[in-house]
């Protein structure tokens, strides 16, 4: 990669010059000298630093294996990330209403939080004061399709944040109805492999049933979503969140073989969804790292061939841990950086948070904002003009060696120990690093501005901006039963029975359950009265909380 007479006087000065700095640097921070996640980091770096790389089997070209440049040789150029604003609010109208008006301003794809987060129903006891908190509530399919009343579902893509099978389903009913074939359906689905008791790949598995589905009827679709977002949210470091992605991809695509599907198949639509924190340099450098390490592992592992089937595909949401109460518009600084991170990394789609996420569900022009800041980074900073414009920089290049060195290393211990021992291991680790990442703020080694530096009582005084957070409506749930009395009383009574009935025999059979889901939604059964299916039918007990209908 270098000349070798020169690299060497190269280490050779570097090696007296950083002596020389450490002693300057002897009663520095001790943050200063590391990464957010705690990997060492020097004041400079040199050619040194990167010289055991080699450019053709570490690096490459853009495009190309192991992917470390970005998965387009074009980068940017033909095709711009997706920008992906999360949306749930209220009942179905008004999240119709907040994604309608976000593509008039220019979001391009579709991703709705909250539906069939819970597997009751809006009249329920349990739903009291809950309907249309942290997301749009579904009941029935005529949820879905007030949802997406107006919006063509050929011309976007379609994320579908959680797993819930009724909801999937509805997708596809409401596909059908409007007589667009399945095949011609873009989107994602937040599926990913967990243990389970008769083994992961076991028929009526809900997340391989979906695989399935998916791989033999929506080439178009991603039929798994691998979420370690929310873990990095929960604490975890870059490296973690590297390694743990990493894991739940390679189990859920090792349950996808066992089942019979074929591993290629499998992979080419299988994505990611991954965070975007504070430590900027870092962030670029882990999303390089990851796609290195994912693209060896599917090669390697499971003998795949194609080198599509061995990209790591991505989506980006901008930390919600970074964001603070305390003068919340230094929020917007902060989601933009994290955008700029997930560019430069090289993202195929994008979520920023808004600033005012943290005290509520956002308001119309802090959402607003969210989507303006995605487009000033995409058409006023220059970034998307040249593919991996940070690679070859020695700070990154050595980072993402470290990052991928960090986190292979991590894959391999929790691949040593038995299946649910390993995700249990990663509770832990995350559980631990929340922990250790509070302290240093508390103790004052994290600065966080208007938190722990930067910030006293005036702050909250009468010289802040006042920030109204979107209040909750209690009449969202009067609206909401109203619909789904509607919706009982409108279908057929004989039809709906009868898919009531399939979809028992289907779970008792242990049956791939997405044709018998999609019966049942097409008839009209609401999301609550098909937990009580599977509950009678596998005898589990009900509980009032968010799993994956199948599993």
């Amino acid at each position: 990669m270098y000349d070798p007479v020169v690299l060497a006087d190269v280490a050779a000065h570097q090696a007296v010059w950083e002596a020389e700095v450490r002693q300057r640097l002897a009663g520095a921070p001790a943050a200063a000298c590391r990464t957010q996640s705690g990997l060492p980091l020097k004041p400079v770096y040199t050619p040194a630093d990167v010289a055991r790389l080699d450019y053709a089997t570490d690096l490459g070209f853009p495009g190309a294996f192991p992917f470390t440049r970005g998965v387009r040789a074009t980068g940017y150029h033909t095709k711009e990330w997706t920008r992906r604003q999360v949306v749930g609010i209220g009942t179905a109208e008004e999240t119709n209403a907040r994604l309608r008006y976000l593509f008039a301003q220019g979001q391009t794809g579709f991703s709705v939080c909250g539906m069939g987060y819970a597997n009751y129903d809006s009249d329920a006891e349990h739903a009291e004061g809950f309907v249309g908190r942290g997301g749009v509530w579904i009941d029935t399919l005529a949820d879905i399709e007030t949802l997406f009343d107006g919006i063509d579902m050929r011309a976007v893509t379609i994320n579908q944040i959680g797993s819930s099978i009724p909801v999937f389903a509805m997708l596809l009913a409401l596909a059908e109805g409007r007589g667009i074939p399945w095949e011609a359906l873009r989107g994602t689905i937040q599926n990913w492999v967990e243990p389970g008791g008769q083994g992961p790949a076991r028929r009526g598995n809900g997340a391989v049933d979906i695989l399935e589905f998916c791989t033999q009827r929506m080439p178009r679709w991603n039929s798994a979503s691998i979420s370690v977002r929310n873990t990095r949210d929960q604490g975890c470091t870059a490296p973690q969140e590297v390694a743990f992605g990493c894991f739940q991809g390679a189990y859920t695509l090792a349950a996808a073989i066992a089942r019979g599907l074929d591993a290629g198949q499998v992979a080419t639509r299988l994505s990611f969804f991954l965070s975007a924190e504070n430590d900027f340099l870092e962030e670029v450098a882990k999303y390089r790292a990851m796609r290195r390490l994912w693209a060896r592992l599917v090669r390697e592992r499971f003998g795949v061939t194609d080198p599509r089937a061995c990209m790591l595909r991505f989506h980006v949401q901008t930390s919600a841990l970074a964001l603070t109460r305390q003068q919340p518009l230094n929020n917007v600084v902060r989601s933009s950086l994290h955008a700029l991170a997930a560019a430069l990394g090289g993202a195929q789609s994008m979520s920023v948070n808004s600033f005012d996420e943290v005290l509520a569900t956002p308001t119309r022009a802090a959402a607003t904002l969210s989507l303006r800041t995605q487009q000033i980074v995409a058409c006023e900073t220059g970034v998307t003009k040249v593919v991996d414009p940070l690679g070859g920089a020695f700070c990154i290049e050595a980072l993402t060696d470290q990052i991928e060195v960090a986190a292979r290393d991590l894959l391999a211990t929790l691949e040593a120990l038995p299946d649910r021992d390993a995700f249990a291991r990663m509770q832990e680790l995350t559980r631990e690093e929340a922990y250790r990442r509070q302290r240093a703020i508390d103790a004052g080694e994290l600065a966080v501005v208007g938190v722990n530096c930067f910030g006293d009582a005036a702050d909250e005084g009468d010289g802040a901006p006042r920030i109204e957070p979107l209040r909750y409506e209690p009449g969202w749930r009067d609206k909401q039963i109203r619909r789904l009395e509607a919706a009982r009383r409108a279908r057929d009574a004989g039809r709906a029975a009868a898919a009531r009935a399939r979809l028992a025999r289907a779970y008792e059979a242990r049956e791939n359950i997405v044709p018998a889901m999609l019966q049942a939604v097409q008839a009209y059964l609401s999301i609550g009265e098909i937990a009580r299916v599977r509950e009678a039918a596998l005898g589990e007990p009900f509980r009032p909380t968010t799993w994956n209908f199948g599993r």
